[in-house]
């Protein structure tokens, strides 16, 4: 199995391009959940956050970037902070947002993620 180290620098790279319903399908445990701040966990597994994020980007209608500013790998944890710049048809997004992924056997068994 490949460390964790390279999985976050693949995945990340993956979303760098835009290519996030892809990386929920080859990075993510079936049934992965993810969280946003103190919300409570969104469920549905990896077939649900892919509908989730499919249907958030039909809304944007001009990626003005997607930087990624850094990344640390710990025990089963790894953080990479990010910076998502995005026009959608309900107005301008700029996220400045920490995603914090619980990893077991290689895959993303949870996430969460912080918005500023």
């Amino acid at each position: 199995m490949e460390d964790l180290k390279t999985l976050v620098k693949e995945l990340d790279a993956m979303i760098a391009k835009g290519e996030m319903v892809e990386a929920v399908e080859k990075f993510y445990a079936d049934d992965c959940v993810w969280q946003e701040g103190n919300t409570e966990p969104r469920t549905g597994g990896k077939e649900g956050q892919k509908a989730y994020l499919s249907g958030f980007f039909s809304t944007v209608t001009k990626v003005n970037g997607l930087t990624l500013h850094s990344q640390t790998v710990g025990d089963d944890i790894t953080m990479s902070e990010w910076t998502f710049d995005l026009d959608t048809t309900n107005g301008p997004i700029l996220w400045n947002e920490a995603l914090r992924r619980r990893w077991e056997n290689g895959k993303v068994v949870s996430e969460r993620f912080y918005t500023a």
